[in-house]
C-alpha cells in the first residue's frame, strides 16, 4: 500500500512537472516590440525619430570613447511597484494570488541588484570574459496596492488602463513597475526611452514623443507569476528567478534584443555575438546554441545575455557595450536624465518646489525627501482650514474648483515639514 501511495505521489509530481513544462512552452518572455509596434501605428513619425535618436546615442558614446563610464560610479534608480490585483478580500500573498507579498517584491529588487551588479553567481560560456557591473542599482521606494475587478490585462494595449487604475509616480523621478495578471502568453513588457541626441549607441530609439500621452505609461509591466523568485505565486520552472523584470528594465534603459528582432539583426552592441534568432526554449540545461550569420562562419550565441529569451537559470550577462548604451540613455533621455539628477541629490533636508504659481488648473510638485522617504501632503486655505484629504506622495493637485485666493501646501515626512504658499487665480 505504501509503495502504491508513493507511486501515485510520484505520478502526480511528474504530471505537475509536465503540465508546468507544457505551460512554459507556450509563453513569450517579452511583448515590448509588439507594444512598440502599436505606438508606431498610432504615431508613424516615431519610426524616423528612432533612427535619429539612435544616431544621437552613438555620437554621444563616440565623444566619450576616451572616457568610459567611471567604474566606481553607481546610479541608484528608485522603484515604485504598483500591484494591481482582483482579490476582493485584499489578502496578500499565496498561490495564484496577484496581490503578491512584500517578500516577493523585495526578492525582485534583490535580483535586479545582483544582475545589474554582476553578482548573481550564475555562470555561462561568456560570463567570466564579458560580464560587467553596469553601475546601476535599484531601491524599492513604495508598494501601491490597488484592487480592480479586471482579472487580466493586455501587455500590448492596456498600459493606459493600468496607468489610470494605479497612476504612475513621476516618471522622470521613478521607475514605475505595474505587476498584475497578463493575458495571452506574455510575461512582461516595457516602454522604450526617447533621447535628445543620436549616436552610435542609441540607434532604434526616438528623439521625441507625445509627452502628454506617453509619460504616464513610461515604465514596465510584469505578470505577477514571473515577478521575483522563491515565491508561492511563481509556478514556472523556466521563468522563476526574476529575469523577466531584468530583461524588461533593459528595454526601459534602451537595450534591444541581442538578435536585433530580425534574422541575424543587430542590437548595436559590438560585444554581443550576432545571433540568428532568439533562444526561445525550455532547456534549463543551457545547451550551447550556434549561428551562421557571416557566411560559413559559425559563432556561439550569447544565450547568457539578459536580453535573450533564455530560461532564467541560463542568464548572467550584461556586456560593456550594453552598459555604455544604458548610461548613454540615462544621460540623453530627458525623463531618465532627470531621474538620475534627483537620485544624486545628497541633501539631508526635505526640498519642495511647486509650480506654476499662481496657478489656474494643475499645481505640480517636485519633492525631494532624503533616502526617498514617503511624505504626506496637506492643503490649507487662508483661514487654516484643510481643503483636501491628506495624500501620500502627491505630485499633482487639481485646483480648478478651488476659489481664488491664497493657499498653503504642507509637505511632511517623519522628521521634517515644509510649507509653501501658492495662489489660485
Amino acid at each position: 500500500m505504501k509503495n502504491r501511495r508513493n507511486s501515485l505521489l510520484l505520478a502526480g509530481l511528474l504530471l505537475v512537472s509536465a503540465l508546468g513544462q507544457a505551460q512554459d512552452a507556450f509563453v513569450t518572455r517579452c511583448a515590448s516590440t509588439e507594444r512598440d509596434s502599436v505606438r508606431l501605428l498610432k504615431n508613424p513619425s516615431l519610426r524616423n525619430l528612432r533612427m535619429q535618436s539612435e544616431a544621437a546615442i552613438q555620437n554621444y558614446l563616440r565623444q566619450r570613447s576616451g572616457a568610459r563610464t567611471n567604474a566606481g560610479e553607481v546610479i541608484t534608480i528608485p522603484v515604485v511597484v504598483h500591484v494591481v490585483h482582483s482579490r476582493t478580500d485584499n489578502v496578500i500573498g499565496g498561490v495564484s494570488n496577484g496581490n503578491i507579498s512584500e517578500a516577493q517584491i523585495q526578492s525582485q529588487i534583490d535580483v535586479l541588484n545582483e544582475d545589474y551588479g554582476n553578482t548573481s553567481g550564475y555562470k555561462g560560456f561568456y560570463t567570466d570574459s564579458l560580464a560587467v557591473d553596469t553601475g546601476i542599482r535599484f531601491k524599492l521606494v513604495s508598494v501601491v496596492r490597488t484592487y480592480n475587478a479586471t482579472t487580466q490585462f493586455s501587455p500590448i494595449t492596456d498600459a493606459d488602463e493600468l496607468a489610470e487604475i494605479s497612476p504612475a509616480w513621476f516618471t522622470n523621478r521613478y521607475l514605475n513597475i505595474w505587476v498584475t495578471r497578463l493575458n495571452d502568453r506574455y510575461l512582461g513588457t516595457s516602454q522604450f526611452p526617447v533621447v535628445t541626441e543620436i549616436n552610435s549607441r542609441t540607434q532604434g530609439l526616438a528623439t521625441s514623443e507625445n509627452e502628454e500621452t506617453d509619460a504616464p505609461t513610461d515604465g514596465v509591466i510584469i505578470d505577477f507569476r514571473y515577478f521575483g523568485r522563491n515565491s508561492d505565486a511563481i509556478t514556472s520552472r523556466i521563468y522563476n528567478l526574476g529575469r523577466t523584470t531584468t530583461h524588461e528594465i533593459g528595454h526601459w534603459l534602451g537595450l534591444i534584443h541581442i538578435w536585433g528582432d530580425a534574422t541575424c539583426g543587430t542590437d548595436y552592441c559590438d560585444d554581443t555575438p550576432t545571433a540568428n534568432t532568439k533562444n526561445e526554449t525550455t532547456d534549463i540545461t543551457c545547451s550551447p546554441v550556434y549561428s551562421q550569420c557571416r557566411g560559413s562562419v559559425t559563432t556561439r550565441n550569447m544565450i547568457e545575455n539578459y536580453m535573450d529569451y533564455s530560461p532564467d537559470v541560463c542568464m548572467s550577462i550584461f556586456t560593456n557595450d550594453q552598459k555604455e548604451r544604458m548610461h548613454a540613455v540615462l544621460a540623453l533621455s530627458p525623463r531618465r536624465a532627470k531621474l538620475v539628477e534627483y537620485s544624486k541629490i545628497s541633501s539631508d533636508q526635505l526640498l519642495v518646489e511647486i509650480y506654476p504659481n499662481p496657478v489656474r488648473e494643475t499645481l505640480t510638485t517636485n519633492v525631494f525627501a532624503p533616502d526617498f522617504e514617503n511624505y504626506t501632503v496637506s492643503v490649507f486655505n487662508q483661514k487654516g482650514q484643510k481643503v483636501t484629504e491628506d495624500a501620500v506622495n502627491r505630485t499633482y493637485l487639481n485646483v480648478r474648483n478651488f476659489p481664488s485666493g491664497l493657499y498653503y501646501y504642507k509637505v511632511t515626512t517623519a522628521n521634517q515639514t515644509v510649507t509653501k504658499r501658492f495662489v489660485v487665480r
